[in-house]
């Protein structure tokens, strides 16, 4: 889950000189350090989870379809020593059981007080593959809410995750079909959630239709810097 040292010294502001980092992958409470007054923030939605397989007959055994990637926000918000940081660490979506929906991801929230100051939004749900129509549609990508612009930093942005992939649609009735992959959680570039914010795979079928997987927790990484 951790990220490498030197790919988490590249997400500091470049204003700024970071002189300390905490990653955090359950929910907390970060007490900022004595005299630091801007934390760095890089946060991930949870994954959601993937549908399950068909559990009709003929043509309705179609593959679930994989839960989307949480979203990811970025930014720097200003904060006072000794102040007390909620850190909410979404919880990944539940894995559809056979001919259910996956469940959407939870967000992962950075907050003072009432104040949320940041929110990286959870994937939505894959669509199980009951339906006639087609296979289960993957889920789609979360989003978020960046920190507004602070006198520590200009204004943070949004990156949504990918979205699940679709199931499969046999050639044949009674053919073993797979169900859609499950989505990544969005990064920058240059950082990302490694195994967290992942959405679930979605189910198979037949002979026996299978539940999809459970999405991934989200994740934060907090800078502080003078």
């Amino acid at each position: 889950m951790a990220l490498a040292a030197a790919t988490l010294a590249t997400a500091a502001s470049p204003a700024h000189a970071a002189i300390g980092v905490r990653e955090f992958t359950q929910s907390a409470t970060f007490t900022v350090p004595v005299g630091v007054t801007g934390l760095l923030i890089d946060a991930w939605g949870a994954g959601a989870g993937g549908g399950g397989g068909g559990t009709g007959t003929g043509g309705n055994t179609h593959g679930g379809g994989g839960g989307g990637g949480g979203g990811y926000v970025h930014g720097a918000i200003a904060v006072l020593p000794v102040e007390q940081v909620t850190i909410t660490i979404g919880a990944g979506g539940a894995a559809g059981a056979a001919g259910v929906n996956g469940a959407d991801g939870a967000d992962t929230t950075v907050s003072v007080g009432a104040r949320v100051l940041a929110t990286a939004g959870g994937g939505r749900g894959g669509i199980n593959g009951s339906s006639s129509a087609g296979p289960g549609v993957g889920g789609l990508g979360g989003g978020g809410t960046s920190p507004a612009a602070t006198a520590v930093g200009g204004g943070g942005y949004v990156r949504t995750g990918s979205p699940g992939g679709n199931g499969e649609t046999p050639a044949n009735p009674g053919t073993t079909v797979q169900g859609g992959p499950g989505g990544r959680g969005a990064d920058n570039g240059t950082v990302g959630p490694g195994d967290a914010a992942r959405g679930g795979v979605g189910g198979a079928t037949p002979p026996l239709p299978s539940a999809g997987t459970p999405g991934s927790s989200g994740y934060v990484v907090v800078h502080w810097f003078l």
